[in-house]
């Protein structure tokens, strides 16, 4: 039994060689005459050979074809090859620049993605370019670009997707609310987790929809310490609940999945939650069951699961973090000399961490200090937090830390220069909504690697 002939779209070249051959009735020995081989026949009708100018004549007068239309064809073919091909290419350096990624080699990638030229691309393959570009500057925690090319991406994202497409379009908008919170964008933030979870199926990563439970609880809880609680008491507590239940879910989810470190950061949120419930004791004991956990493993005799699994900096930050929220409790409840105890296990353990967690442990020494009425030293606290945020654009950090100088210096009585720190932070907080309007600019820091 002759093999059945594979289809080939009449409107290609070797389809239309095909039809005519078959109209008149010729075999491929026929119409190769002895001038051809019927192998080579038989390719250029599957379009796997490109027949040569003269080929092309010999065909059009047997075939009784216009050879201005085989021409054509020809060159309609070449053309589709050629895209065929450079999109190959496209997708190799889409796949080399996101290992490079995984990697943690965000500055590599940048340089690798400088040598195309995003804007010629076609839609379908500039969106995925741009939101790469974007995943580079959101590793090296640069928000403002990031915001950029993941807004630009997502303007130009197809309505049909692969499925490996579909999941780089939820990264993608993963990521741009994480941009947003990080840029003190509460509401957009909200609003565009909320569009990320409606978005998720059974078959997206448990890690993917517990990122999204932790954030979703981070931005509801923010949203609430912003708002005047003597106006918004009721909201305030339904928001607060909210928040836990999106971070228990989170913390759930990561420990189902083995996410020990992100389980216990969670632990950690959820004690900030019931700090603001004033369940002062059950947030005390909860982050003191976290430090029990991770403290020990700073030694450098340390050996254990927990050691071996994530890296000092990785440790540093839960120890430093449970520690901070500790100091912050004990701050609230007036007992200044055990909150001083926990904010110096932060600050030694923010010195094996990131900057975010150094800053956050130094404006808590700050309100500390404030408290007992050391106003140099606490003035001092609050300059290095605002030192050690100057190179990221951790711009929410930044705000608050310019919040707390300000009032602080306030209520030294020093009003200009107290006015001046809170006018930075008003700035600040205008910046996020003018550069998301903006199309282009170009942005380096240290702290790349997100500790929440």
């Amino acid at each position: 039994m002759p093999r059945p002939s594979k289809r080939v779209s009449p409107d290609t070249l070797g389809g239309r060689i095909r039809t005519a051959r078959q109209n008149l009735k010729l075999s491929l020995a026929e119409v190769a005459g002895g001038r051809y081989s019927t192998s080579l026949i038989s390719q250029i009708e599957r379009n796997r050979v490109e027949p040569s100018q003269e080929s092309l004549q010999f065909l059009a007068e047997r075939l009784k074809l216009p050879l201005s239309e085989l021409v054509q064809l020809s060159q309609q073919h070449r053309e589709s090859e050629a895209e065929i091909n450079k999109s190959k290419e496209y997708e190799e350096k889409i796949a080399q620049i996101s290992k490079l990624l995984e990697n943690n080699r965000p500055k590599k990638s940048l340089e690798e993605l400088a040598k195309i030229n995003i804007e010629q691309l076609p839609t379908f393959l500039r969106w995925r370019f741009l939101a790469l570009r974007g995943h580079c500057y959101f590793k090296l925690r640069q928000f403002l670009p990031a915001q950029r090319d993941y807004l630009a991406a997502l303007a130009l994202l197809p309505a049909s997707l692969s499925d490996e497409q579909q999941q780089e379009a939820l990264t993608l908008r993963l990521n741009l609310a994480i941009t947003s919170r990080e840029l003190g964008l509460l509401k957009d933030a909200l609003a565009q987790f909320q569009d990320v979870l409606a978005r998720m199926s059974v078959t997206t990563p448990l890690r993917y929809i517990a990122e999204t439970h932790w954030e979703l609880a981070l931005v509801i809880f923010e949203q609430a310490n912003s708002q005047e609680l003597e106006q918004h008491n009721h909201e305030n507590a339904l928001e607060m609940q909210q928040a836990l239940q999106h971070a228990e879910t989170a913390s759930n989810l990561y420990g189902s999945i083995g996410e020990t470190l992100r389980a216990s950061l969670l632990q950690c949120q959820i004690a900030l939650i019931e700090q603001a419930s004033e369940n002062l004791d059950g947030a005390r004991k909860r982050l003191q069951d976290v430090l029990a956990t991770w403290e020990p493993t700073l030694t450098e005799s340390a050996n254990c699961s927990l050691s071996r699994r994530y890296t000092l900096k990785e440790r540093a930050n839960v120890a430093s973090a449970a520690a901070c929220y500790l100091a912050g409790i004990e701050l609230e409840a007036k007992n200044y000399e055990q909150a001083q105890k926990y904010i110096q296990l932060a600050i030694g353990a923010g010195d094996q961490s990131y900057i975010l967690r150094r800053a956050e442990a130094k404006m808590t020494l700050g309100r500390i200090l404030e408290a007992i009425n050391q106003n140099a030293e606490a003035e001092k606290a609050f300059r290095e937090a605002i030192e050690e945020l100057a190179p990221t654009e951790r711009i929410a950090a930044k705000i608050r830390a310019y919040d707390l100088l300000g009032r602080h210096l306030l209520k030294k009585g020093e009003t200009e220069q107290g006015e001046r720190e809170l006018d930075k932070a008003r700035k600040l907080s205008r910046l996020p909504a003018t550069f998301s309007s903006e199309t282009s600019s170009e942005t380096n820091s240290e702290d790349n690697e997100s500790s929440k």
